[in-house]
């Protein structure tokens, strides 16, 4: 089976969602454009929080921090803590 069969056109997006992705993250597919802004915000917020709490992994204040920037429909849900302190959703 090939790309053809497998409904892949080359690379040319025919359906108007896949149109509308293409506008929407810059005409070559690449990155959206609000991703470095939404990049910076991110850093900036916990680079502003972290000393406030300062025995939350950085890692794990990133994660946090970006889950409740992001729109309602692409947020994570936390679950639970693990026992090494991570967050598990």
């Amino acid at each position: 089976m090939d790309a053809a069969e497998m409904g892949r056109k080359g690379g040319r997006s025919r359906s108007l969602e896949k149109r509308t992705a293409a506008r929407r993250n810059g005409a070559r597919g690449g990155r959206p454009r609000d991703a470095e802004r939404f990049a910076r915000k991110v850093e900036d917020v916990c680079r502003e929080l972290a000393p406030q709490v300062p025995r939350i992994d950085p890692g794990d204040l990133r994660l946090i921090v970006r889950c409740l920037l992001l729109p309602h429909e692409r947020r994570a849900v936390f679950v639970t803590r693990r026992q090494d302190g991570r967050y598990v959703f």
